[in-house]
């Protein structure tokens, strides 16, 4: 598949990806931090409403779904990736590495912060699967 191809396969996959971390970033914050959706302090009274967030998640998700798929591409074995099974595995292994990055630094400073880490754990896991399986998909549908 061509670079061009692949960026919009990304791109779109990227769309998904910031729809699920809209939803799922909703659901996980009403789980782990109850009513109030956000730690106090955290956003300005005009962030916190429903387009604020949908628009920056879209954003998100456009631009990591379009690198994201790119890297991919330049992988050796990228024609691998020609199923929604095969997508959520490179969204998990993705999600894992950048994952232990992130945690990495804080345990050797220790500023570990629970619910806040619990969240982003959910939240940017279900945008990575979110991401690959809707990325298998579509290299499934450009490949024919």
């Amino acid at each position: 598949m061509k670079l061009g191809k692949e960026a919009a396969a990304g791109g779109i996959a990227g769309i998904f990806m910031g729809l699920a971390l809209f939803v799922f970033g909703a659901i996980a914050s009403r789980v782990i931090y109850g009513p109030q959706f956000a730690p106090a302090g955290k956003f300005e009274p005009s962030q916190i409403n429903a387009f604020y967030f949908l628009w920056t998640k879209l954003a998100i998700g456009g631009v990591f779904g379009i690198l994201l798929s790119l890297i991919y591409a330049r992988m050796p074995l990228s024609s691998r990736l020609g199923t929604a099974r095969r997508g959520l595995k490179y969204g998990f292994l993705a999600w894992l590495v950048i994952w232990l990055w992130n945690v990495s630094h804080p345990l050797v400073y220790g500023s570990v912060v629970g619910r806040d880490q619990l969240f982003w754990l959910i939240y940017s896991l279900f945008g990575f699967l979110t991401f690959g399986a809707a990325l298998g998909f579509m290299r499934r549908r450009l490949d024919r």
